[in-house]
């Protein structure tokens, strides 16, 4: 308990002392223990307060892949909004496949009718996670099999090479 006033003492104390908005980001939530949910609890109470009429620059941005009812992070949340911490939850979802031809043809500076057999693959394999898609990319182009073909002067892909690429099992599921 004393480390947890500590800490968000020494949280507020930061956010007043700066004309810059202190920001806490903390990514993979759903891992967090009871203890650390309990540490940021207090911060957000501390700083993030309408009631107490403060003003400092205080954000919190938590990211985790699911959280269910009754989660302690999920119950975390709704106590603190009681308290008057203003709150806002965003759900992200996977990109449909038009959009990842859009983001694939942008990338590669092609028209979205020449990319399509690329993105059916990519989409196929990556189910739209745009992080994913992204890092399919990135692999394809190391390895050889997204290029730029200077005599045709655009990318080129070897589809059949790519379909037969096997993933790691955390981009399928």
């Amino acid at each position: 308990k004393r480390l947890r006033y500590l800490l968000s003492q020494f949280a507020e104390v930061i956010s007043y002392s700066n004309d810059a908005p202190l920001v806490l980001f903390i990514d993979n939530l759903q891992w967090a223990d009871s203890a650390s949910i309990a540490l940021i609890k207090q911060i957000l109470l501390v700083l993030g307060s309408s009631s107490r009429g403060n003003n400092s620059q205080f954000f919190f941005l938590g990211c985790c892949n699911e959280m269910e009812k009754g989660h302690d992070l999920w119950n975390m949340l709704h106590s603190v909004n009681d308290f008057g911490v203003n709150t806002t939850k965003i759900e992200l979802d996977f990109l449909d496949e038009e959009i990842v031809n859009l983001m694939i043809s942008k990338k590669l500076n092609m028209l979205p009718r020449l990319t399509r057999p690329l993105t059916d693959i990519v989409y196929h394999k990556t189910k739209g996670n745009p992080f994913f898609v992204g890092q399919l990319m990135i692999e394809l182009s190391k390895d050889g099999l997204l290029r730029p073909s200077l005599s045709r002067c655009r990318w080129v892909w070897e589809e059949d090479k790519i379909q037969e690429r096997e993933l790691p099992d955390d981009v399928v599921s």
